[in-house]
């Protein structure tokens, strides 16, 4: 799929599209910009850089189970961002849910951009709701999902963390979605686990077999 050009409530021109397998320059460009404390936040670790199984893990998706969408800046060619969700193994019609945009793009609305064609994808391969991790000790994040009540539930939690569910509207984001992304920005929220422990277990070796099954 070839993407489309799009406009950013600034006035600023992205191209988004879906991430393709040769897309790992890109990622080591935007991982390479991203700030020491979105780097933190991302990967729960201080990394300095992506190794060549995190990046075949990122770039070489099915597109079903495991989807994600890149912006690139049209006037240079660089990547600015990147929504993906990964499939539940133990719930089809769930899924974890991850945003990432370099820090000088932020707050343009670049996140919403992404987000939204996320969840019109989502819908379409039948995943009707996004789970993500807060730290516990996020209260301000916490209180902003329970205000919402309606379409957020929480669906496990211990000492350190609590997962949320938020239900998919039948179109567009909706207030709880936009609600996660504000999570998002504020720097409050952690990827998910799964997502995290596959990195984190992630070994060289893993290039020479096929890719890591999406939400493993």
């Amino acid at each position: 799929m070839n993407g489309n050009d799009v406009s950013l409530r600034d006035g600023s021109v992205v191209h988004i599209r879906e991430v393709r397998s040769g897309d790992s320059p890109l990622l080591v460009d935007g991982f390479a910009r991203l700030s020491v404390e979105s780097r933190q936040l991302r990967f729960l670790t201080g990394k300095s850089s992506l190794s060549p199984a995190e990046l075949r893990y990122f770039t070489e998706i099915d597109h079903h189970n495991h989807e994600a969408f890149g912006a690139v800046n049209p006037v240079d060619g660089r990547g600015l961002g990147i929504a993906r969700y990964i499939r539940h193994l133990h719930d089809s019609q769930g899924a974890e849910v991850a945003v990432t945009v370099i820090d000088e793009w932020q707050r343009r609305g670049l996140g919403t951009e992404l987000l939204t064609r996320l969840a019109d994808r989502a819908r379409q391969e039948g995943v009707h709701r996004f789970t993500g991790l807060v730290a516990a000790e996020n209260v301000a994040v916490a209180g902003l999902l329970k205000d919402i009540r309606v379409g957020v539930r929480v669906a496990a939690s211990d000492d350190e963390a609590v997962e949320y569910a938020i239900d998919l509207p039948p179109r567009g984001l909706g207030e709880e979605l936009h609600s996660l992304l504000r999570a998002f920005g504020r720097r409050q929220f952690r990827s998910p686990v799964s997502i995290s422990e596959t990195l984190a277990g992630l070994t060289p070796e893993d290039l020479t077999g096929d890719s890591p099954k999406a939400g493993s």
